[in-house]
């Protein structure tokens, strides 16, 4: 949904706010600008029992010797004489406790009944909660609070009542008016004849609920309930505009959030072009004593009437049909501090039906991963149980069906100053994908192990090394693309080492934010020694084998981390790196890094095919370096470069540089260059004109094509204190499914 920002609920409503709402010009609004946080009290129980009045006239505060007696204070005390033991207090009248906050022109406090009693523009914190009154009763310890004529709330629910009663942990209003958001003209509202809300259940009742937009009624209930005040009674994000692929568009996402934990909702969007979209959504959140769980799952379909031209092809070639559908879920669940369970599914009829129709999802995730996972976190170990599949008939798809693991991380054996790490798995695998793509399919069941020892030396307080060695055990069962049942042994021995040294300087810059230097240097070296890996390649699918060699950053070296089981190659090499890092004190972080640059470089002593080398055979790596530099908080750029040594080229680089006030404005530039894939450079600008406005633009310029591939210009408002408005045109060329023309308007609420 959009954006959480807070707007000041103002003190005093506009002039068109007053003549749109039926507000009492004698009841103040509460600013949440003034919002205040509740102190904390320390009143000692063993002290005496009965309130002290001051001595003299220059005291201003009355302290309550009973535990957990609130605090008073005010320019005057008087006694009354009722017998209630009643404290009177006027003039800057305020009554702390640990829960609440009451400040009034008078404020009468009972020591036998615990009540206080303010009059005159009475304005209370209790807990989360913010009142404005005239009068006001509460009482701590009963847990009682009554007052007419009041408006309060907790974002982002704010209400304007006749009365509140409320006695424990039952609260009812008369006539209340319940506002989505700090109130405006433009505020999603809810009025009814009495509202009931159990603190305890978290039930919340209307009795005649009408809800409007605004001054504008949209529905009407003899009777409505939902649980929790965090969440209004729908979540609604729609959009309108026009696209030349799809003609005219309203597409809409709402969700009822009246039964608590789950949200039920839908998707529902015309196209001119292409007819109706539609299908069910859920969202669900939960949080109990021992157990957390968050997910949500949506699906459409649609019969799409775009002719074949629009429809088009998908990256293999095959025709898209005129029956599409997406289904997409995402699973997180938690259980005690052992226990994890995540899972994902994205179920698509061709690899283009969310680009086209949920953009949102597309650019989120373009190459989707359906899998599902279960964790137990032992104290020194990890079980897991893994599955991934393919329901896509368009992926290339490594699957796990499933795979269960354990994990050991290093730790020290017996106090020798010895470390060991160690893992065993156990799968079955299946690669699957397009026809077009696979001549058959690969399978086999796998039992993957590995054994490692290292031994730290620290040889002075500067510099250290580990020797490393291991071995790694992998059986292969009826192997499909194989020859027979395999077993293979590979080993490996090698070393880590680097040092650390650092300088520092007093140097000082308020421009800059700079509060002194700190200069980390980081030498590395590291070798293994991994041979004979490449036997038996032949009785070995190629499940698990992706291209180590042409790795955007250095290529895994050590054989218990490298995820390519399948294609691990032999191994000779050594890895020299430098890390630097240029740091200034920070007051909320302690640090900040101003600059880093790191370099690495690998020697293969047995020369090796590279892809980055044409595949003709080298000793030599790509030479790997990032730069970044933060001088300041407003700038920040950087360079991911790789460098090939022997043909003095640069198969990949990307580049960086933003410029931004946090207040006013932000741009990004950003160039990205692969050698004979990508050439792009791309440019993001943000300008915030007030509180209510800002622009924004995005482009991307494709130099291999010699066009812009890539135009969006966007307004975004705000209409009142809940909805966000975004206004956008957009122009896309430089594909066949890409060469489009749109606008339109997104309205979304603002505060959740």
């Amino acid at each position: 949904m959009g954006a959480a920002s807070a707007v000041s609920w103002a003190a005093e409503p506009s002039a068109q706010a007053k003549k749109t709402t039926s507000a009492r010009a004698d009841v103040p609004w509460v600013s949440l600008a003034h919002q205040r946080q509740l102190r904390e009290k320390s009143a000692p129980a063993a002290e005496q029992t009965d309130a002290v009045l001051p001595k003299d006239a220059k005291s201003k505060t009355v302290f309550s010797k009973i535990a957990r007696a609130p605090e008073l204070s005010a320019d005057k005390f008087d006694y009354s004489q009722s017998g209630d033991d009643e404290i009177i207090a006027s003039g800057n009248a305020k009554i702390t406790d640990e829960r609440f906050e009451l400040s009034a022109d008078k404020i009468k406090y009972s020591q036998k009944t615990g009540n206080s009693v303010a009059e005159g523009k009475v304005k209370a914190s209790i807990d989360s909660s913010r009142v404005a009154a005239e009068t006001f009763s509460y009482n701590a310890q009963k847990e009682e609070l009554k007052t007419p004529h009041a408006r309060f709330g907790s974002s982002p629910m704010f209400l304007e009542t006749d009365k509140i009663l409320s006695l424990e942990n039952k609260i009812s209003l008369d006539n209340p008016k319940l506002y989505v958001g700090e109130p405006s003209f433009y505020s999603m509202n809810v009025s009814a004849s009495q509202i009931r809300y159990d603190t305890d259940s978290e039930l919340l009742e209307f009795d005649d609920p009408l809800v409007a937009i605004g001054p504008i009624p949209v529905f009407y209930a003899p009777y409505y309930s939902q649980y929790g005040l965090e969440k209004p009674p729908f979540d609604i994000q729609t959009r309108v505009g026009y696209n030349s692929d799809f003609g005219a568009f309203w597409a809409n996402t709402v969700h009822y959030n009246g039964l608590g934990h789950v949200s039920p909702g839908v998707l529902l969007d015309y196209y001119t072009a292409r007819s109706v979209l539609f299908g069910p959504a859920v969202n669900y959140d939960y949080a109990g004593a021992e157990t957390w769980i968050k997910g949500f799952a949506q699906g459409a379909y649609i019969n799409d009437h775009g002719d074949r031209g629009q429809l088009g092809y998908d990256s293999l070639g095959r025709p898209i049909t005129h029956d599409r559908f997406f289904a997409k879920m995402r699973h997180i669940q938690t259980y005690s501090d052992n226990v994890s369970v995540i899972g994902s599914l994205a179920w698509w009829s061709d690899e283009y039906i969310t680009r086209d129709f949920r953009p949102e999802f597309f650019y989120d995730d373009q190459n989707p991963d359906n899998f599902a996972e279960v964790d137990y976190y032992g104290s020194s170990y990890t079980l897991s149980l893994f599955t991934r599949f393919s329901p896509n008939d368009w992926q290339l798809v490594q699957q796990r069906l499933p795979e269960a693991r354990f994990d050991l991380p290093a730790g020290e054996i017996f106090n020798t100053g010895f470390y060991q790490n160690m893992y065993a798995s156990a799968a079955y695998l299946r690669e699957t994908g397009p026809d077009a793509l696979l001549s058959q399919y690969l399978d086999t069941a796998r039992i993957d192990a590995y054994y490692g020892v290292m031994r730290p030396i620290n040889l002075n307080s500067w510099s250290s090394i580990t020797p490393v060695v291991g071995g790694r055990m992998t059986y292969y069962g009826n192997p499909n693309g194989g020859k027979s049942d395999y077993v293979r042994f590979l080993g490996q021995i090698g070393f880590d080492a680097q040092m650390d040294v650092w300088g520092t300087w007093d140097y000082q810059s308020k421009t800059m934010g700079i509060d002194g230097l700190r200069h980390h240097l980081t030498p590395v070296i590291s070798y293994r020694y991994i041979p004979n890996a490449e036997q038996g390649r032949g009785a070995i699918p190629q499940i698990d084998d992706i291209d180590i060699e042409d790795f955007t950053y250095p290529p895994i070296l050590d054989l218990g981390e490298m995820r390519n089981t399948d294609g691990i190659i032999k191994t000779n090499t050594l890895r020299l790196g430098l890390k630097n890092t240029i740091e200034t004190r920070d007051e909320t972080y302690g640090s900040r890094e101003l600059a880093r640059l790191d370099i690495f470089q690998d020697f293969n002593f047995d020369k090796r095919v590279l892809a980055q080398n044409d595949f003709k055979e080298s000793s030599y790596s790509d030479l790997y370096t990032n730069f970044s530099l933060s001088p300041a908080r407003w700038l920040t750029l950087g360079c991911y470069n790789r460098f090939n040594i022997e043909n003095l080229n640069v198969p990949e680089t990307n580049a960086y540089i933003g410029l931004f006030d946090s207040d006013k404005f932000s741009l990004y530039l950003i160039s990205s260059y692969l050698d004979g894939a990508i050439t792009q450079y791309s440019a993001l600008a943000e300008y915030r004109i007030s509180e209510r406005y800002k622009l924004m633009g995005r482009w991307a310029y494709d130099y291999r094509l010699s066009m812009l591939t890539d135009q969006t210009y966007s307004l975004w408002t705000r209409l009142g204190n809940s909805w966000i408005v975004e206004y956008r045109i957009s122009y896309r060329s430089g594909s066949t499914r890409q060469n489009n023309f749109s606008f339109g308007a997104r309205l979304t609420m603002a505060i959740f």
